[in-house]
């Protein structure tokens, strides 16, 4: 009976314990939930079937991710690499691949000479002789930025547009792009410039240049334009509008009344006296760098990825991603590209292709469409 009561009261004492460290845990000792853990990366290169380390492009198309790269294209079907050369796919004006976008039926392939278009079966090369430093697709619409203006088609043969024939600023073009409306927008060195029927209708944010000893201010043209930099690198439509990459940071617009810039810190030419100074400026964003390479849009707009030349940031909604310490194990920080797959997202640098794996989990944006 004795020993029967002692074990009754050990379970008590047992239970009360229990119940205090619950308590204590409860009350003033609560831990932070965890956040996501880093993510699994892996690294593509030469060893693992890619014709080139240093990637140039991305796109995904067909389920699939493709890779431009210096030396040809790759495409993933999950396991191996399937690499289109001009030896094996004639209808590649070059091995070097300098730009990718898909626009649902096809892959557009910009290249040292030319565009090559792609439909899931057939090859075609669309246009040849001018290297295509950026390609866009939408629809049937096809845009080309090149050293002497744009080349545009809307299905049938591409016509140039450039300074002297359609009011272009520069011939220079550097990007190329669409906003929500289906317009087309030639990103210049000088700003941006809208194709309106013929002509060119050209914006530029406000900037300095120097007089003499004397810093001055040149306006913007129209007055509305707050471009943050007027190198144009990238330009995607997001949400109804346009993400427009630069040397300078980002712009997020309608490129009328609708401005939201993004930098981090940087150095801004001063007048200080009758001195024109260097000094440091902070910026408004987290993001790693201000040179933007490469912007990829999350599905259904979710967000928004940015590649710059010191590493990746992901925008979601006006909310920064906090990434430190996810993505270590992408070794360089000089991103090329970026794109979205499923799940997971890949970065392309000058010395290999990298998979976050869990990518949309990691960020909160599982389940998007």
């Amino acid at each position: 009976m004795k020993s029967k009561m002692t074990r009754t009261a050990g379970l008590f004492l047992a239970v009360a314990v229990l119940i205090s460290l619950a308590l204590c845990v409860g009350c003033g000792n609560k831990q932070p939930a965890a956040g996501p853990a880093a993510p699994k990366i892996d690294r593509f290169g030469t060893a693992d079937g890619l014709p080139h380390d240093a990637i140039t492009a991305l796109a995904v198309f067909g389920n699939q991710i493709w890779a431009g790269t210096k030396s040809g294209i790759a495409r993933h079907d999950g396991v191996n690499w399937q690499v289109h050369v001009t030896k094996n796919t004639n209808a590649l004006g070059s091995n070097e691949i300098t730009s990718l976008a898909a626009a649902g039926s096809y892959i557009l392939i910009g290249t040292d000479n030319g565009v090559t278009r792609f439909d899931g079966k057939n090859w075609g090369q669309v246009m040849s002789g001018s290297r295509a430093r950026s390609v866009a697709a939408k629809d049937a619409q096809m845009a080309v930025a090149t050293a002497h203006g744009l080349e545009y088609s809307t299905g049938g043969q591409f016509q140039a547009f450039g300074k002297e024939n359609a009011g272009l600023t520069s011939d220079e073009a550097t990007a190329v792009g669409f906003d929500g409306k289906g317009n087309v927008w030639v990103g210049l060195q000088l700003g941006m410039a809208q194709l309106n029927g013929q002509m060119f209708i050209n914006h530029s944010g406000p900037a300095k240049t120097v007089m003499g000893n004397s810093l001055v201010d040149v306006k913007a043209n129209p007055p509305t334009c707050q471009l943050i930099g007027n190198n144009i690198t990238a330009i995607v439509p997001y949400k109804g509008m346009m993400a427009v990459g630069t040397t300078s940071g980002v712009s997020i617009t309608d490129m009328g009344m609708a401005w939201t810039n993004y930098n981090s810190v940087h150095k801004e030419w001063i007048q200080r006296g009758n001195n024109i100074v260097e000094e440091t400026m902070p910026g408004n964003s987290p993001m790693p760098g201000n040179l933007v390479t490469s912007l990829t849009v999350l599905p259904g707009d979710a967000g928004l990825v940015i590649g710059t030349n010191r590493g990746v940031a992901v925008l979601r909604d006006a909310t920064w991603v906090d990434l430190a310490g996810k993505l270590d194990d992408i070794k360089s920080n000089q991103i090329t590209a970026v794109a979205v797959q499923e799940n997971s997202l890949w970065v392309g640098t000058q010395s290999g292709l990298y998979r976050v794996n869990n990518f949309l989990a990691m960020i909160g944006a599982e389940g998007v469409k």
